[in-house]
């Protein structure tokens, strides 16, 4: 779940209307800061910090007692002012990288120093830095930059690159290694979005397109396993539609031997989905390891599912996901799959 943590994190940006990052290389974006293992909640120390340029927030006058405190790195300081900010480099970029920033900024001081400030030179080895041959009369600039005149991540993956090599650092925002909060490790609960933990996360989205699907498409569906097969794949379309990690027959498959076992049909078909997402999200462990730390959680996913069950009514997002699946023609091909009944029978 971690590359929705980030998306999610980026999507909210958005629709308050801050921008933080182009849409057109989210995905590149995300793939770089995973690869990285920046730590979200640091990022979003150092994005506030940023936004605010240093002025204290509401929360900063009220903390809680035992709570932990995230706060800016070091470098944030630098940039706290936008006068320092380079406008070639978004700001998703100076949160999740401003020791990079600094290293950078030093180097172009240096260079200029020791080469009489001869400026011609200094953007051709600058460009090297970012894996650009500039004398390179093939590449176009939107291939370099985007639409917003931002420096694309494909480039700033050889900065940063550059950086470690040269410094041999840790990256001032990524996650320690050894931390219990590391989410990188499929263990960090996640906090920052509402949920308790990964597993409360699944078992809590799932029950919600469950229910929303009985509630008003439960006659489309020939058997239980379909339905339960239809909930997980909503849940997971990132990794099925986007993605494309899951197959949904994999899904299937988990909701027909859940249904078969003929005991807590939804709490085992989550426990089994919730094992195939951490598998993508934790390519590290092992599936027993995973399989282990599911089974252990059974009883937090259980009061999940039966909490949910008890409040949920409907939600603008989960019933928007569920009517456009049960009723886009995109999606078609899927349903057929499923086994789901067309809305007029005719059509059948």
């Amino acid at each position: 779940m971690i590359r929705k943590l980030w998306k999610d994190l980026f999507n909210s940006s958005e629709e308050e209307g801050l921008s933080i990052a182009s849409k057109e290389d989210g995905e590149q974006i995300i793939n770089m800061l995973i690869a990285d293992k920046i730590d979200p909640q640091v990022f979003l120390s150092n994005l506030t910090a940023l936004l605010r340029e240093g002025a204290p927030s509401f929360n900063d006058f009220w903390k809680v007692k035992g709570e932990k405190i995230y706060q800016p790195t070091a470098s944030v300081d630098y940039f706290i002012r936008r006068i320092y900010r380079a406008r070639a480099f978004s700001l998703w970029f100076y949160a999740a990288y401003p020791d990079v920033m600094v290293w950078f900024h030093e180097w172009q001081k240096e260079y200029g120093r020791a080469h009489d400030y001869d400026e011609e030179a200094e953007v051709i080895e600058a460009a090297k830095l970012f894996g650009i041959n500039i004398e390179d009369e093939t590449i176009e600039e939107d291939q370099i930059m985007n639409s917003e005149g931002k420096h694309r991540p494909k480039y700033l993956k050889n900065l940063v690159k550059h950086y470690k090599d040269t410094t041999d650092k840790k990256l001032e925002v990524s996650v320690d290694e050894n931390s219990e909060n590391n989410i990188y490790l499929g263990a960090e609960f996640l906090n920052m979005i509402g949920t308790e933990s990964n597993f409360t996360l699944i078992a809590e989205n799932t029950t919600k397109y469950y229910l929303e699907l009985t509630k008003n498409y439960k006659n489309r569906f020939n058997n239980e396993a379909s339905l339960l097969a239809t909930a997980g794949i909503l849940d997971a379309q990132f990794y099925v539609f986007v993605d494309q990690t899951i197959n949904p027959s994999e899904i299937i498959d988990i909701a027909k031997k859940a249904v078969s076992s003929k005991k807590e049909a939804l709490v085992d078909f989550i426990i089994k989905l919730e094992v195939k997402l951490l598998k993508i999200d934790t390519p590290n462990m092992g599936i027993p390891e995973i399989e282990n730390a599911c089974i252990e959680q059974k009883d937090t996913i259980v009061e999940t599912i039966q909490k949910t069950k008890e409040k949920y009514n409907s939600e603008p997002r989960v019933a928007s996901d569920v009517k456009s699946f049960m009723s886009s023609a995109k999606f078609k091909t899927y349903r057929k799959m499923l086994g789901v009944k067309n809305k007029f029978l005719f059509f059948n």
